[in-house]
């Protein structure tokens, strides 16, 4: 299988993992700054400045997009009018109307188009899943998720991380409340989220609280910020990047008619049936945890595969123009300081 990749921040990494594996050929990667030239040639590939100019001249099965969100929609009608598929890095687009035609167009086009969400990837992920989807805490009541970490203070350098689109809620949020929807299948209807931006004073928010509601009657409590130090978050309780420093801590947590669970821990808490209620102690049960596995290696063997045609993507188009759908009504619920129903549609610009 030949593939590019195009943009090299995050598609870097899907770069350097394509070189070392059997039966697939890294063609070109494409990148128009100083860091993309730098990355190429350590990488060792041919570096293209135009994405386009590297598709016309190249034959390929299939390109990874990391360019900026904005560009994603035109770079998958170029690929998907060439028969190209395409993993499209997460968010599928800016807006949710942009995500519903890059479905539309590759399924007339009859190209695989996959967005990457690679948390769903994770070993521990899946494993959390198959526990739910079981029933180990019966009908599923409440979530409580928490994201809450100190970035590094240069990171906020860049002009567009302190301006609106800039801050937490579509960077990192975006994965929780995938993950969210991966493992409980929940359909969320509406939410209602309050963000502020108390810590450093910008015109993006820097911690948000929400509540959403979902079609069972479940509810989720949400809180995340980048400027508050903290051990509870994703990449720190999950250990799968080895950027980060690692805490034994859960981030998330199930609640339900039978018990209730913490993750990463694994830790189950019920109670005996024949001593049920607060006056009986609760029985702590633990499950092993999987082998840990690289998310993002595993996302990159899943493409080849759907190249090949063994599989069928796991994160669709469809699937990543319905996370951003709920992401977007939160975005909305910030700005307009309301509740706000999934189904009233028109997305939040700026």
């Amino acid at each position: 299988m030949r593939i590019a990749v195009l943009g090299l921040n995050h598609g870097y990494t899907f770069a350097s993992e394509a070189l070392k594996m059997k039966g697939l050929t890294l063609v070109a990667v494409a990148g128009n700054d100083q860091l993309a030239m730098n990355r190429s040639k350590e990488l060792g590939v041919t570096h293209y400045q135009d994405y386009k100019q590297l598709i016309d001249e190249n034959e390929l099965d299939g390109v990874i997009i990391t360019l900026p969100n904005r560009l994603h929609k035109e770079a998958v009608f170029y690929c998907a009018d060439r028969g190209i598929h395409c993993l499209v890095e997460k968010p599928i687009a800016d807006e949710i109307e942009q995500g519903k035609e890059m479905v539309s167009y590759c399924q007339e086009k009859q190209v695989k188009l996959l967005v990457g969400h690679h948390r769903r990837f994770s070993s521990q992920m899946k494993q959390l899943k198959t526990l739910l989807d079981e029933g180990i805490i019966g009908d599923l009541i409440g979530v409580n998720m928490v994201w809450v970490l100190a970035k590094d203070r240069p990171y906020f350098e860049a002009e567009w991380r302190i301006n609106a689109g800039g801050g937490p809620l579509l960077i990192n949020g975006i994965h929780d409340i995938d993950n969210l929807r991966y493992v409980t299948g929940l359909d969320i209807e509406s939410v209602y989220a309050i963000g502020k931006n108390n810590i450093r004073g910008n015109k993006v928010e820097d911690s948000v609280s929400a509540v959403l509601e979902a079609s069972n009657g479940a509810t989720v409590n949400y809180y995340l910020s980048d400027g508050i130090p903290s051990p509870w978050s994703y990449e720190f309780n999950l250990k799968e990047n080895a950027k980060y420093h690692f805490y034994d801590e859960d981030c998330y947590y199930f609640f339900g008619t039978k018990g209730s669970l913490a993750f990463p821990s694994f830790r189950l808490f019920t109670y005996a049936d024949d001593a049920y209620g607060w006056e009986h102690p609760l029985v702590k049960s633990n499950f092993s945890t999987m082998e840990k596995l690289d998310p993002i290696v595993a996302e990159l063997t899943h493409f080849i595969k759907v190249l090949k045609g063994v599989e069928e993507p796991l994160v669709t188009g469809q699937e990543g123009v319905k996370t951003l759908e709920v992401l977007e009504a939160m975005r909305r619920s910030l700005v307009e300081k309301r509740r706000v129903e999934l189904n009233e549609g028109s997305s939040v610009k700026g």
